[in-house]
């Protein structure tokens, strides 16, 4: 007969972008099809599944900061095209830093456009959105936004006629949802405000924000709000930007890679002789000159380091998340969890699950102590992701998909078919020092592909 599931959990597909493993790398010829109904076949049998009542696509289900819209929206409508079928009540859209946007189009929509529309005084936005599921369906906050939910929101275009003509649910909500069944009270969050990066302006500018405008307190709507401004300028707006957007990307692969290269320095030394001729010092000239290039270099070697740190993920005390398997064990990276756990805990004070996605790198029912030294803790699932976007085989063995599956049974998770170590090997053998082709690129995620295909 199978089981029925309250949700399931699939995040980091990112959509639109040529290293999801999910799309072809021909931008002609879209998402990958057979790769789709094959993965949705695998739920399917391995799980036991006879339905689904919400697929939650937990953050980064479109890349509107590396893909190009018009490659990204039509992938999400064919993926919905394929699973619309598995769902029989709803989807729940819940952004991340990659379709953070999203999120803010929705606010735009609702308290700017649809405000000025029918002459109503228009408001403030960058607020949040936190519903619960369980088994009688979502529950809506007594106090929210005009709700970007079912027929009213835009991206239900994007839902194929079927889906649309028996009127599947389809909610955004930023930056979590509150999952409960009889076995469970799970967070489901994309987890970017997890890592240091995406709390910027909080974290920087914490002590004038309570002096200067008397803020007493962060809360989940302050997070959002202050550090908004940096995630859609650094993982939206500069993807969207023609040349300089390929300019970027070209960038982030070579530091990825080999750290910098060619291009990056080519810039560093730009940057290096622009202040050169722009800082003055009023010292005489042969200090000046001395003085001068030893802040600079030092400088120039500065920014060079920390690119490379963010984009390949070298452990730093609380540096980037992404990529690391052993992130619960880091310091920084537990004191952040904690923060926003305890930001969640008043609205959903039983909550003994975490769920969250944004490093790729899955795992399972890991156990994290809500403060140091206390007894209380809570189980945490990483979902992994779906994209190659770090061609070293230590790294791809690690980086995979994890579905999580929530049911009146408890919580089920399910591993994609990944290649062994020898497979990936073949392709980029170990101890090369050259970046992968883009043939290169394409052949490991036919093999991924390959993987699940024959499974």
């Amino acid at each position: 007969m199978g089981t029925t599931y309250l949700a399931l959990v699939l995040s980091d597909l990112h959509l639109g972008e040529e290293d999801s493993i999910l799309m072809h790398l021909d931008p002609s010829r879209g998402v990958h099809w057979p790769y789709l109904e094959a993965l949705r076949g695998y739920l399917v049998s391995h799980l036991d599944l006879s339905e689904v009542r919400y697929l939650v696509l937990l953050g980064d289900a479109l890349d509107l900061s590396l893909a190009r819209r018009r490659r990204a929206f039509p992938a999400l409508k064919a993926f919905l095209e394929v699973f619309q079928g598995l769902v029989s009540e709803g989807i729940i859209y819940i952004p991340g830093n990659h379709d953070h946007h999203i999120w803010v189009a929705f606010q735009e929509e609702t308290q700017v456009f649809c405000k000025l529309r029918q002459d109503r005084p228009v408001e403030p936005y960058y607020y949040v959105l936190c519903p619960y599921l369980d088994s009688e369906g979502i529950h809506l906050p007594e106090h929210h936004i005009s709700r970007p939910y079912g027929r009213e929101t835009f991206l239900y275009h994007l839902l194929p006629e079927a889906a649309r003509s028996r009127q599947l649910d389809l909610l955004v909500a930023y930056p979590h949802i509150y999952l409960r069944t009889a076995k469970a009270s799970a967070l489901l969050t994309h987890g970017h405000f997890f890592e240091e990066t995406w709390t910027l302006f909080t974290d920087l500018l914490e002590k004038p924000l309570r002096e200067i405008t008397h803020l007493n307190s962060i809360t989940l709507a302050k997070l959002e709000q202050i550090n908004a401004p940096f995630i859609e300028f650094g993982w939206y707006s500069l993807g969207q930007a023609g040349e300089l957007s390929v300019l970027l990307e070209k960038i982030w692969d070579e530091l990825h890679e080999r750290g910098a290269g060619p291009i990056t320095e080519s810039i560093l030394q730009d940057l290096r002789d622009r202040l050169d001729r722009e800082i003055h010092f009023p010292w005489w000239e042969a200090f000046k000159e001395v003085f001068s290039d030893l802040c600079l270099d030092g400088l120039v070697k500065g920014i060079k380091k920390l690119l490379e740190q963010q984009a390949r993920g070298k452990p730093r005390s609380g540096s980037s998340l992404r990529h690391k398997p052993e992130i619960l064990k880091e310091k920084k990276t537990r004191e952040r969890i904690r923060r926003y756990l305890r930001l969640s805990l008043p609205d959903f004070p039983g909550m003994d699950t975490l769920v969250f996605g944004h490093t790729h790198v899955p795992f399972q029912k890991r156990r994290f102590s809500l403060e140091d030294g206390s007894s209380r803790s809570i189980f945490c699932f990483n979902t992994g992701g779906w994209v190659t976007d770090v061609y070293r085989v230590s790294h791809l063995l690690r980086s995979r998909p994890l579905v999580v599956a929530f049911s009146g049974e408890g919580i089920r998770t399910l591993e994609i078919p990944w290649p062994e170590k020898e497979a990936l090997a073949e392709i980029l053998p170990p101890g090369r020092k050259k970046p992968a082709t883009p043939e290169e690129k394409e052949r490991l995620r036919q093999l991924i592909r390959s993987q699940l295909l024959r499974a």
